[in-house]
């Protein structure tokens, strides 16, 4: 017979914080503590109800952090991490070149590890990413295969997102090839959208909901409803004749989701839900459902949030990423007076940002606070729910990850709160939306396994992480040459414009 003052085992108890679980009840533990056995959370609450009730065989002291849920970037880029800062404000950056034509599954692996880190010492627990840029490297399984192994040796949490290139603004030359370095000599081959989706089948059928669920995979068709806004290096007028070939494709795409279970990830600007709603009638509600997710949707006008409200559709909102703030903003406030779900993401890592999620919740809240010329909107709490329960239920996996609460997955983080910028500490929440940084975060757990304590990585190793993927980059960098996306010339260094 047990004792009755025996307490529960656990795993791992992280205690003493200040504890935001991010639940619908909105509660705040000051001290506060979680209990984790394997990769489940227990309990999570007042520390004193949580010491006296478990006994752990590791605790963690957060005196003087803030505990939260692991961060979720509801949108991001495999490959970019390997592009960073390689752009030139004429000419753009070479992204497709050196993903179809200049990597190798190393570099993809390289990469994949490289920003895995990266998330890691962010507090990132849980990526959605697409397989490169726009389009996805889905020419072979090969580069999928090799991203999750490097992010499962790392230890986060994947989402990956693979899909054909769009019908009429591909991003990639026509006739579509790519090239396999696997060999040592460059083998180009061409391919076409039966193949990508076969590829895609693949790599759906081997890795998604694997992993104790570490793994999911998403279906990216990147213009589902066309791009009315005129990309400034793929401009496209869309033509009478183009209409059935649109209908048709994402009529595809939606069968294809269904068949195998999957959401799927789109872009959307201004114009792109009009013309649906024109083109689709009816129909277009069979095709557009509560498991779409919509990147940017910059400049989208009343009617088009309310069709999108209507379809029960998610927004991925990445507040500053280049050339999308030029089509106007994405109007946050009018899609949750709507009830739409919206996810901050990075859309990173690269040509000019990072994995670093915090700055994103920032940037956000004031960008909107200005667009509505109004300090109210956008409290900094909701916008800390964007990056954790509110990105989650948008994924799909609310009732798995996003808040601290029993049965849920155990990805925690803890945020170091005893640093200058930080004090005082008389408005938590307001602090991590407004001053947090990624280098704050102390603390990393995914699924109960410690990843990074006081700021250590425990499992991987950065340095040999950094050596091998600059060696990869370099090696893509000189297939390719480089040369002219890095001019720094006198008008770089003394004019007003390149």
């Amino acid at each position: 017979m047990s004792h009755p003052l025996a307490k529960s085992p656990a795993d791992l108890i992280i205690t003493g914080g200040y504890l935001i679980p991010m639940n619908d009840r909105n509660e705040i533990f000051d001290p506060g503590a979680v209990a984790i056995a394997g990769d489940r959370i227990l309990a999570a609450g007042p520390a004193a109800d949580i010491e006296a009730k478990y006994e752990a065989k590791r605790t963690i002291d957060a005196r003087g952090h803030a505990i939260l849920p692991g961060l979720i970037d509801i949108y991001s880029h495999a490959g970019h991490g390997m592009v960073k800062a390689i752009v030139h404000p004429k000419r753009g950056w070479p992204s497709a070149k050196l993903y179809f034509h200049a990597s190798t599954p190393s570099w993809w692996e390289a990469e994949a590890e490289l920003s895995a880190i990266e998330r890691v010492r962010f507090g990132t627990t849980t990526g959605h990413t697409v397989l490169g840029a726009t389009p996805a490297r889905v020419d072979d399984a090969v580069y999928a295969d090799a991203h999750l192994k490097a992010t499962l040796r790392v230890g986060t949490r994947e989402v990956l997102s693979v899909g054909p290139p769009d019908l009429f603004i591909s991003h990639i030359a026509k006739p579509w090839s790519a090239t396999d370095w696997r060999s040592g000599k460059p083998v180009t081959r061409e391919f076409d959208l039966q193949h990508c989706m076969d590829v895609c089948e693949d790599i759906i059928s081997r890795w998604h909901g694997t992993h104790d669920e570490r793994v999911r995979v998403t279906l990216h068709p990147p213009y589902l409803f066309t791009r009315q806004a005129q990309h400034y290096q793929f401009p496209y007028e869309y033509q009478e004749a183009d209409i059935p070939a649109v209908t048709e494709h994402a009529e595809q795409m939606r069968a294809f989701a269904d068949r195998t279970g999957v959401t799927m990830l789109t872009h959307a600007f201004r114009g792109s839900l009009t013309w649906a709603k024109k083109h689709f009638g009816a129909h277009l509600f069979d095709i557009l459902k509560s498991d779409i997710l919509f990147a940017h949707c910059n400049g989208l006008q009343p009617d088009e949030v309310e069709i999108l409200a209507q379809g029960g559709a998610s927004v991925v909102w990445s507040p500053s990423t280049h050339e999308n703030c030029w089509y106007g903003i994405t109007p946050v406030i009018a899609m949750l007076q709507a009830g739409l779900r919206v996810g901050i993401c990075t859309d990173g890592n690269a040509p000019r940002f990072s994995m670093n999620l915090w700055k994103e919740i920032f940037r956000g809240t004031l960008m909107q606070n200005q667009f509505m010329r109004d300090r109210g909107v956008l409290p900094p709490g909701r916008a800390l729910r964007m990056v954790t329960i509110e990105a989650a239920r948008a994924l799909g996996v609310g009732d798995l990850i996003g808040s601290l609460e029993p049965g849920k997955k155990a990805d925690v983080i803890t945020v170091d709160l005893m640093q200058p910028h930080l004090t005082p500490r008389a408005a938590v929440p307001n602090l991590l939306a407004y001053y947090a940084e990624g280098f704050d975060v102390a603390t990393t757990v995914v699924g109960g396994r410690v990843l990074m304590q006081d700021r250590q990585l425990t499992e991987a190793n950065m340095q040999e992480t950094v050596r091998w993927a600059q060696q990869e980059a370099d090696a893509a960098f000189a297939r390719i040459g480089i040369d002219d996306y890095l001019t720094m010339d006198d008008a770089y260094w003394n004019g007003w414009e390149y």
